[in-house]
């Protein structure tokens, strides 16, 4: 089946089954893991799919989020609009970046991009004129997309639902053009694609944009949703951290993989909320998603989708 046909058929799968179940907490389940699939595409496509490891994809999350939230509230833009342009503000944030510190190499990468994160998150913890710091912007007005009001659960489901299926296309299609080949040869051999012809800097600036505006795009809407946003929620390292963690545990390089480490890994979040004498340690999902990212990386490299592929192998040598 076409990868077309088939994100259509299962975004209208989900966009049927969600409300038949749905009460408000469903609702908001299945929007934070739609919103998690987005942050962990354009992780995967800058980390899985490039090789480039970054520590501080939150500050593109960030941006976005603070973008839409600040052309809602003082211009009253459209969210198509608010969302297009805090990816692109991101994204020209990461040519920036990426001037900077692609000439660092692996784990001096990552530690790089941290740092950036952290001076962005500093900066937006200080500058209370256009953040208001530490306490936040509540969201004023009524957002719109396309003209439509969008303000209750299930429209954010039904816009989250849509905004995912093109995100995750979009990925599937860019990594299989010639640009997605350059990614995956920079992954795989840098030298030898370098050798090749490719300049190494252009192909992962242009990934780091990409990935920059998916980021944005997704923190647009995320901010807007919550109806609120500091800098904690938005550029704070745990953010990062857990775009890293739905996509190792559900498989690097593959599309399918954010999809099923966010299913998966919000629902645990969730569960582990639920239980009341752990409820006074917030943030213990972390260290279980840590826990859960050694065993991964030990018995199954490849993540889930990897797990998949050999229980199937295994079935059809059973058959």
């Amino acid at each position: 089946m076409k990868p077309l046909i088939l994100t259509v058929l299962v975004a209208a799968l989900v966009a049927v089954l969600v409300p038949l179940v749905a009460d408000i907490h469903i609702y908001s389940i299945a929007i934070t893991v739609l919103i998690w699939i987005m942050f962990g595409q354009s992780w995967n496509l800058l980390g899985g799919f490039t090789g480039q490891i970054s520590f501080g994809h939150a500050m593109f999350l960030g941006i976005g989020a603070y973008t839409s939230m600040l052309m809602v509230n003082s211009m009253n833009l459209d969210m198509a609009v608010t969302l297009l342009l805090g990816g692109l503000l991101a994204g020209l944030v990461s040519l920036i970046v990426g001037f900077l510190i692609f000439r660092l190499k692996g784990p001096y990468f990552a530690l790089g991009t941290l740092a950036f994160a952290e001076i962005i998150h500093i900066v937006a913890r200080n500058w209370k004129g256009l953040t208001n710091g530490g306490e936040g912007i509540l969201l004023a007005k009524r957002p719109t997309f396309l003209g439509m009001q969008v303000f209750s659960k299930a429209e954010y489901f039904y816009l989250a639902v849509f905004l995912a299926a093109v995100v995750c296309l979009f990925c599937y299609y860019l990594t299989r053009t010639k640009t997605g080949y350059s990614f995956i040869a920079i992954r795989e051999d840098q030298e030898s694609a370098e050798a090749m012809g490719l300049n190494s800097t252009i192909v992962k600036s242009k990934a780091l944009f990409v990935s920059a505006f998916l980021a944005g795009v997704a923190g647009g809407f995320y901010g807007l949703y919550n109806k609120f946003i500091d800098p904690e929620m938005t550029f704070a390292v745990h953010m990062s951290a857990e775009m890293i963690f739905v996509t190792v545990i559900g498989g690097m390089g593959t599309i399918a993989g954010p999809i099923l480490g966010s299913a998966i890994l919000i629902s645990l979040q969730e569960y582990l909320k639920g239980i009341s004498f752990l409820q006074a340690y917030s943030s213990l999902y972390l260290i279980v998603y840590g826990l859960l990212i050694m065993l991964v990386i030990v018995y199954l490299p490849g993540g889930l989708v990897e797990g998949m592929k050999k229980i199937r192998a295994f079935a059809g040598r059973r058959g």
